[in-house]
């Protein structure tokens, strides 16, 4: 038997269980019981579609080094290994109905996709319009090139392009750009809140709310205007969320946010309180693959109360796109010292908007060591060495602002000067590119699976490596062969060892959540390929020819770039391959999307480290450039989901500091 006729067998298989799950609805609902819980001491509904059992929590130890070792409770699913016995013990039979709280109450729009509607929470149709496709790494690029050309000529440089690199790393209004204001320097936290806005019935009823968020994607970028959500007004109702998303070159997506959930409880006095965490899930999976288009969807969400946060995936390219939007009514670390999370942007960046002053102070929070602002502080060099003897010109406001009135002048130069900035800004934007190695002048532990930098505001990881075999389940199965990821971790027990290195001028956390090994996950009836014959998905664009229906002859559609299905310059991914997944089975019917080998069902999180178990992270970077650093340890007691392995971040500064192991 060949390849292709064992993977096809496999996904028969899947597709077999899957099906015929649809008609065990009763079955699954006869799980929600009441059933007392030993961690919360309540007793309430439990059993998917209710909360699964929740394990409890994980034991932490710091050691007189500081170094951290963390153990999580044992799992209560069989030992299987998910993927040489798929799916494993963990996978829950699917529900086709609404998820319930732990006081058995239904949980609105938590159902994602049914076998008839696959975009079973989109609210209305996806709406297009042409932008400028252009994105930040190629006028960067552009800029860095006339640098360079500078440095082997006249050594000239026109002012305009150092202004404009300036701005794409601060975020300033740039024309004609759909990334105009979105800044590649992460200091302005503080400014990215959003409140929810209630919306009333004619009779002045409040039926529920609405916020816009705005996205672009490129590269290895999901940037966001929204890192915080204030749902208040709609704790009770539930409320949309409207997404423009922007594709730009090298953006091609499947735009996928998925939502995490809190569970409901009743405390001492009956009263109904914010619970532990309830289950996550993908909220679409739609296919956005033409570049130079912004694609607005809206997404309806559940109740506020119910609402933990959103993580907006790029699963094409991941790690490390990935943005996420906080409920901005969360407190963190537990305990007496806790503050709203916006409160941890705030109170380190300040309000950069405030003056130029302000944002200078708010940049100068983010470490050396950073790409970005190694970028920044070399354009600023640039500037410095021009206004060399003229200082007395300087209007007070800044180097900057006195090369504002240089508009559509040239700064001359020592070619000497050039000849040592350019080559260094073009190592840094290299670095800047790829968050899947450390940066310049960084090395990582040789004794840790991975060495994580936390350095503007985001997270850079080791590259150890090209690792794994596939999972041999198709070529959406999973990531299968990539960079620095946990291939070895099949089964209970796992060791896992992890450096933290903060090259930042504030402290940050650590945190890592499972989602769905230990408590189970389940899949999603999902339509995922542009392939697919019915349902709302773009046709192949123009110049990837597919063939005609059923779509056989793809042998024109091919991964790598300018092509349909990008790849991940950092690595080799399976599930990026030739052709797409949404093949039409030997009797003529469809077989079920990526579905739970690339999307994410409805999966039970569960944190396996700090959080609720004891707050902890790294230090700041110190006077002398040396990286503040904490080693952990953490000896995983169960068996992964087979989409995500290890999914860790900063907790006080989340947004894009997150870096995820398949």
């Amino acid at each position: 038997m060949n390849q292709q006729s064992r993977i096809r067998n496999r996904r028969q298989l899947l597709s077999g269980l899957l099906l015929g799950s649809l008609g065990l609805a009763n079955m699954a609902q006869a799980g929600c019981e009441p059933t007392f819980d030993p961690m919360t001491g309540r007793t309430g509904y439990m059993g998917h579609p209710c909360p699964q059992t929740r394990p409890g929590p994980s034991r932490q130890v710091e050691h007189a080094d500081g170094s951290m070792e963390i153990w999580t409770p044992e799992g209560h699913f069989p030992s299987v290994d998910p993927f040489s016995n798929p799916p494993g013990s963990n996978f829950l039979l699917t529900v086709h109905e609404n998820l319930r709280d732990f006081l058995g109450n239904e949980m609105p729009n938590t159902l994602p996709s049914t076998p008839t509607n696959p975009y079973n929470l989109h609210d209305g149709p996806v709406l297009t319009q042409s932008i400028n496709p252009t994105n930040p790494e190629e006028d960067l690029d552009r800029i860095i090139d006339e640098i360079e050309r500078a440095a082997r000529t006249n050594g000239k440089v026109d002012a305009d392009l150092i202004r404009l690199g300036i701005d794409i790393l601060e975020g300033n209004p740039i024309e004609n750009r759909a990334y105009s204001g979105f800044p590649m320097l992460h200091y302005n936290g503080c400014l990215k809140q959003k409140t929810v806005e209630p919306i009333f019935d004619a009779e002045g009823q409040l039926v529920g709310g609405n916020v816009d968020v705005n996205l672009i994607y490129f590269g290895q970028h999901i940037e966001g205007d929204t890192a915080f959500l204030d749902p208040s007004a709609v704790q009770e109702v539930p409320w949309t969320i409207t997404y423009h998303v922007n594709i730009l070159h090298g953006g091609m997506e499947d735009f996928s946010p998925m939502v995490m959930h809190f569970d409901r409880l009743l405390d001492a006095d009956g009263k109904e309180v914010r619970g532990p965490f309830h289950a996550s899930f993908d909220q679409s999976f739609y296919p956005m693959l033409d570049e130079g288009t912004r694609y607005t969807v809206r997404i309806k969400e559940s109740k506020g109360k119910y609402y933990n946060l959103t993580y907006i995936w790029g699963w094409r390219i991941h790690p490390p796109r990935v943005q996420v939007i906080e409920n901005a009514l969360k407190t963190a670390p537990p305990g007496p010292n806790a503050k709203p999370l916006p409160d941890w942007e705030c109170d380190t960046f300040g309000d950069p908007s405030a003056s130029r002053e302000a944002k200078l102070k708010a940049i100068a929070m983010i470490g050396d060591l950073s790409p970005a602002k190694r970028m920044w502080n070399l354009f600023h060099t640039l500037l410095e060495e021009h206004d060399k003897g003229h200082r007395n010109l300087d209007d007070g406001n800044g180097i900057l602002n006195f090369a504002r009135k240089l508009a559509s002048q040239r700064l001359d130069i020592k070619r000497s000067a050039l000849a040592q900035i350019a080559p260094e800004l073009r190592t840094a934007y290299q670095d800047w590119k790829d968050r899947t190695k450390l940066p310049a002048n960084v090395e990582p532990d040789p004794e840790a699976d991975l060495t994580l930098l936390y350095v503007n505001n985001t997270l850079y990881g080791s590259r150890q490596g090209l690792q794994g075999e596939g999972s041999g389940l198709g070529q959406a199965g999973y990531k299968g062969i990539s960079n620095g990821s946990a291939h070895d971790w099949n089964k209970r027990p796992y060791d896992y060892h992890v450096t933290l290195l903060n090259g930042d001028h504030f402290p940050h956390g650590y945190m890592n959540v499972d989602f769905g090994g230990s408590r189970g996950w389940e899949n999603q009836f999902q339509l995922t390929d542009p392939t697919t014959l019915d349902g709302p998905h773009p046709d192949i664009p123009p110049g990837h020819p597919a063939g005609d229906p059923p779509f056989t002859d793809l042998a024109n559609v091919v991964a790598g770039e300018d092509q349909v299905f990008p790849i991940n310059r950092g690595g080799t991914e399976e599930y990026l391959q030739a052709y797409p997944s949404n093949l039409v089975d030997s009797d003529g019917s469809p077989l079920l999307g990526s579905g739970c080998f690339f999307t994410f069902g409805r999966n039970y999180a569960w944190p396996n480290a700090g959080g609720p178990w004891g707050a902890f992270g790294v230090k700041p970077v110190a006077a002398d450039g040396t990286p503040g650093r904490r080693q952990v340890t953490l000896h995983y007691n169960f068996e992964p989901s087979p989409r995500l392995r290890i999914y860790q971040f900063d907790p006080l500064h989340h947004d894009v500091a997150v870096y995820s192991l398949h």
